[in-house]
């Protein structure tokens, strides 16, 4: 898929596979944060705040 357009889910695994928060991640795709954990928690991948 080289050259092409990610959909947004796809471009929030790939930069949640590279390591990034959802707040990192929220920040770099210019998106709302909420979105995003909703987004992570559906794939069971949530964050826990301590």
């Amino acid at each position: 898929m080289e050259g092409g357009e990610l959909c947004l889910e796809e471009r929030v695994a790939q930069l949640r596979r590279e390591g990034m928060s959802a707040e990192e991640i929220a920040r770099a795709m210019g998106v709302d944060r909420g979105w995003v954990e909703e987004l992570l928690s559906a794939w069971g991948e949530g964050e826990e705040e301590g």
